[in-house]
C-alpha cells in the first residue's frame, strides 16, 4: 500500500518540475529564431498550467514579437530584393496567426511586386526589340498599381523622350543624287541656279516674295555635296534657308524681321543638380546672347526659349559646367605632448616672529606700571614658530591627443574644437534711486584646442589647405571688483598654407612652450652657507614643457571630371549667326552609300572615315530564323549614325534588329532606336553614343531574318549610311556589296 501511495506522488513531482523546465525550453527556442518550436512548447505548458496566468501572458508576449520580428524581416529581404525570402518569412508569420489580415496583405503585396518584375523584364525587352507601344502598355498596367515604382518610372520617362525627339527632330534635306555635284555659274539670276539644281537633284525651292528677282550669283564648285551647293549659293547673297521636308526648302532673306517670322523656337528646360542657376544664367547670357530665359533658384532649373542651334550648343555648355563639386576627407591628429619636472629640497624656517604682552588680570588696556611683572608667563609669542623639512620629487608625462576626420567641400571653410567652453560672468551696475541693480550676463570663451581649415581640390587631385591652429589653456581665475568674471589665457596659434598630394601626410611641429622655474628661501646669512645652508633654506626646481604636433592627411572623395572633348570644344558659328558647324565644304563621299540601289563607288579622292560590310550564312531554310550582322571599320572618331538597308519583303521577314557590342565599348551609354517598314522592304536605323567618341572595328549591327519563301538572292542592300564624328561632324562611309542569301526549302 505504501508503494501504491508513493507512486503517484512521485510522478506529481515530477509533473511539477517539468513544466519550469519546458517554459525555459520554449523561452530559449524563441531566442534562437526557432518560432515554431518554440511557440508550440510553450502552449504546451500553458495547456498543462492553464490557470497560471504568467504562463500565458509569456506565451502571447513570445507569439506577437515574433510575428512583428518576421514581418521585418520580410520587409527587410522585400526592400533588398530577396522576394522568395520575404514570402517565406511571411509564410511563418501566417502560421503563427498573430495578425493574419496584416501577414496576408503582406503576401499580396509580394506578389503583385513579382508580377511587377515579370512585366518591367518583359518591357525592356520589348524596347530593345523596338516594340515601343507594348513596353508602353506593359508600364502603364505596373504604374496603375504602383504610381511610385521607381524602374517604371525610368522606363516610361525614356519612352517619352523618345518620343519627344522624334516629334521635335527636324525634316532633313535629302537629294536624289548620290554623288557629289558640279555647279559652275557666273552672274547669273539666282532663281535660275536653284531651278537647275531642282531638275537635277529633285529638291522643291519655294522663295519669300522679298526675295529679289534681279539677285545675281557667280559659283564654280566642283564635286561638293548638293547640301554644301546650296548653302554655298544662300551665304553670299544674304539668304537663309529653312528645311520644310526631305525634299522641300525654302529660301528666305538673312534680316532680323525674316529670322522672326521663319526661324522656329525651341523651348528647353535644365534641371541642374550641381551648377548654381544664377552663374549658368550669366553664362548662357554672355556667350549665346540668349535673351528669353527663366531661371528658378528653389528648384535650379533654367528655362531657356531660342533656336534649335542655340540650344544644343547651351546643352553642351551646361553638360561642361554643371558638374559635382570636389570633396575631401581630412584626417587630423593634434597631440599635445607635456613633460613636468619639480624638485623642492631643504629646511624651511619662519620668516617672522611676533611677542605680545598677555595681561592676566584680563584689564584693557594693559597700565604702563604692569611692565614690571612681565616675565616669561606674560609674553606671548605667535604665530606658533615651526620648521618645515621639504623632500619632494615628482615627474609627470602626458599625451593629449585628437584624431577628427571631417569631410568638406571644396573652397569651404571647416572648424574644429576639442576643449571647453568656459562661463565669463560680467556685471553691470546700474545706478538707481533706492539700491543700485545689478545684472549679470554671461558669455562663452572656447579654450582648448581650434582648428579651421579650408581645402582647395586642383584637378591632379593635390589638395591646398589653409590650416588656422589654436591651442590655448585658462588658468587663474579672478572675480573682479564690480564682479566680472575673468581668465588668463595661454595662447599658441599657427597658421600656414600648404599643398599636399591624395592621401600625403604632412607633420607640423615646433608649437613648443618651455617653462623653467627656481626658486629658493631661507635664513638670510645661514642660508647662503656652501654646505650648512641646505639646512637653513629651501629650493624649489619647477620644469614644464609642453609641444603641440599637428598631423594632416587629404583624402580626395571626389573630384571635377573633366568634361568630354564635345562639350568643352565646338563649333558656335559666327558672330550673327549660331551654327552646330563651321562654313566650310566637305569632302566628297567618295564611294558612299546612297538611297539609289544603283550607285556604286566613285573615285577615290578622299579617305573613308567608316566602312562597312555585311557577314551572315551564305544560303538560309524558309521559316528558319538567322542572325546577319552589320560589321564597320572605323577610321575617326565616331558618336553615332544614321543607316538605312533595304530587303526583299517578298523573300524575306526582318524580325528584330538589335545594337552591336562596337559602340557600346567602354560601358558608354547608347540611344538604339529602328523601325521596320515591311511593306516598303526598307529598315531606318538610328545610334547614337553618349560617351567619348570611338574608333575601331567590330558589329555595329544584329539583324534576325526569317525567310519567306525560296529565292535564288534574297538581297539586303545597305543604301543610306551617314556617320557623325566630334561635335556633329559628319563623316564618310563606304559600303561593300550586299549580301545574297539562297533560301532554299518549301513555304
Amino acid at each position: 500500500m505504501r508503494r501504491l501511495f508513493l507512486l503517484p506522488l512521485l510522478a506529481g513531482l515530477l509533473a511539477a518540475c517539468a513544466t519550469p523546465l519546458a517554459f525555459r525550453e520554449g523561452k530559449a527556442l524563441m531566442e534562437a529564431g526557432q518560432y515554431e518550436a518554440g511557440l508550440a512548447k510553450l502552449a504546451q505548458v500553458v495547456a498543462a498550467e492553464p490557470g497560471h496566468a504568467a504562463y500565458r501572458a509569456e506565451y502571447l508576449q513570445q507569439r506577437d514579437a515574433a510575428f512583428e520580428n518576421l514581418l521585418k524581416s520580410a520587409e527587410s529581404a522585400r526592400s533588398a530584393g530577396r522576394l522568395d525570402d520575404a514570402e517565406a518569412a511571411l509564410n511563418r508569420a501566417l502560421a503563427i496567426g498573430a495578425d493574419a489580415g496584416r501577414a496576408q496583405a503582406a503576401l499580396d503585396g509580394v506578389a503583385r511586386e513579382r508580377r511587377h518584375r515579370d512585366l518591367l523584364q518583359r518591357a525592356q525587352s520589348s524596347l530593345k526589340k523596338g516594340d515601343r507601344e507594348g513596353a508602353a502598355v506593359m508600364l502603364r498596367a505596373v504604374l496603375l498599381e504602383n504610381p511610385q515604382q521607381r524602374e517604371a518610372q525610368n522606363l516610361q520617362r525614356r519612352i517619352d523622350e523618345e518620343r519627344q525627339k522624334e516629334g521635335m527632330a527636324s525634316p532633313v534635306l535629302r537629294s536624289r543624287l548620290a554623288k557629289p555635284v558640279t555647279v559652275q555659274f557666273r552672274e547669273a539670276p539666282i532663281r535660275q541656279v536653284f531651278d537647275a539644281l531642282a531638275r537635277s537633284t529633285g529638291i522643291n525651292f519655294i522663295f519669300d516674295r522679298e526675295v529679289r528677282a534681279d539677285l545675281r550669283t557667280t559659283i564654280y564648285a566642283a564635286n561638293v555635296p548638293v547640301e554644301d551647293a546650296i548653302d554655298l549659293i544662300l551665304l553670299p547673297s544674304q539668304l537663309e534657308k529653312k528645311v520644310l521636308s526631305e525634299t522641300s526648302v525654302l529660301v528666305y532673306p538673312n534680316t532680323p524681321a525674316k529670322q522672326r517670322e521663319y526661324q522656329d523656337l525651341v523651348i528647353k528646360t535644365f534641371y541642374l543638380a550641381n551648377a548654381d542657376v544664377k552663374q549658368a544664367l550669366n553664362m548662357i547670357k554672355t556667350m549665346l546672347k540668349t535673351k528669353d530665359v527663366y531661371i528658378d533658384e528653389k528648384l535650379n532649373l533654367l528655362v531657356m526659349r531660342d533656336t534649335p542651334e542655340a540650344i544644343r550648343l547651351a546643352e553642351k555648355l551646361i553638360a561642361a559646367q554643371d558638374l559635382a563639386e570636389p570633396e575631401v576627407v581630412l584626417e587630423v591628429a593634434v597631440m599635445e605632448i607635456s613633460r613636468t619636472r619639480l624638485t623642492e629640497l631643504g629646511v624651511k624656517w619662519p620668516e617672522a616672529v611676533s611677542l605680545s604682552v598677555v595681561d592676566p588680570s584680563g584689564a584693557a588696556p594693559l597700565l604702563l606700571g604692569e611692565l614690571r611683572d612681565i616675565n616669561r608667563d606674560t609674553i606671548a609669542v605667535g604665530p606658533n614658530p615651526s620648521v618645515t623639512i621639504n623632500a619632494r620629487r615628482s615627474r609627470g608625462d602626458s599625451n593629449l591627443l585628437a584624431n577628427p576626420r571631417i569631410r568638406v567641400k571644396n573652397r569651404e571653410k571647416a572648424r574644429i574644437l576639442v576643449g571647453d567652453r568656459l562661463p565669463v560672468i560680467s556685471a553691470i551696475v546700474t545706478p538707481s534711486t533706492g539700491t543700485p541693480i545689478t545684472t549679470e550676463t554671461v558669455t562663452y570663451l572656447d579654450v582648448g584646442l581650434k582648428l579651421e581649415v579650408e581645402p582647395n581640390v586642383h584637378l591632379d587631385d593635390e589638395v591646398a589647405i589653409k590650416i588656422g591652429l589654436e591651442v590655448s589653456t585658462a588658468s587663474n581665475r579672478r572675480t573682479t571688483q564690480n564682479g566680472t568674471t575673468v581668465y588668463d589665457i595661454g595662447t599658441r596659434t599657427a597658421n600656414t598654407v600648404l599643398r599636399l598630394r591624395n592621401g600625403e601626410t604632412q607633420v607640423l611641429m615646433g608649437l613648443i612652450r618651455d617653462d623653467d622655474r627656481r626658486t629658493a628661501s631661507g635664513v638670510p646669512g645661514l642660508g647662503d652657507l656652501p654646505l650648512l645652508g641646505r639646512l637653513f633654506a629651501s629650493h624649489l626646481d619647477d620644469a614644464q614643457k609642453t609641444e603641440v604636433v599637428l598631423s594632416i592627411t587629404p583624402r580626395v572623395v571626389r573630384n571635377v571630371a573633366r568634361a568630354e572633348a564635345a562639350v568643352s570644344e565646338f563649333w558656335s558659328g559666327t558672330e550673327a549667326t549660331l551654327r552646330a558647324q563651321p562654313i566650310a565644304l566637305r569632302p566628297a563621299q567618295t564611294g558612299a552609300v546612297a538611297d539609289s540601289a544603283a550607285a556604286g563607288p566613285a573615285t577615290a579622292q578622299a579617305p573613308v572615315d567608316m566602312r562597312l560590310r555585311w557577314t551572315g550564312p551564305e544560303s538560309v531554310r524558309v521559316g528558319a530564323e538567322a542572325d546577319v550582322d552589320l560589321h564597320a571599320s572605323i577610321g575617326q572618331p565616331v558618336t553615332g549614325a544614321s543607316l538605312q538597308f533595304a530587303f526583299d519583303p517578298n523573300a524575306l521577314e526582318i524580325v528584330g534588329v538589335s545594337e552591336g557590342e562596337l559602340l557600346k565599348a567602354g560601358a558608354a551609354r547608347t540611344n538604339f532606336s529602328f523601325k521596320i517598314d515591311p511593306v516598303a522592304g526598307k529598315v531606318l536605323v538610328s545610334i547614337v553614343r553618349a560617351g567619348a567618341p570611338i574608333e575601331g572595328e567590330g558589329p555595329l549591327l544584329k539583324v534576325k531574318i526569317r525567310p519567306r519563301a525560296p529565292a535564288e538572292k534574297a538581297v539586303l542592300q545597305l543604301t543610306l549610311a551617314s556617320p557623325v564624328g566630334r561635335g556633329g561632324q559628319r563623316l564618310t562611309a563606304s559600303g561593300e556589296a550586299a549580301l545574297a542569301l539562297a533560301v532554299t526549302g518549301a513555304p
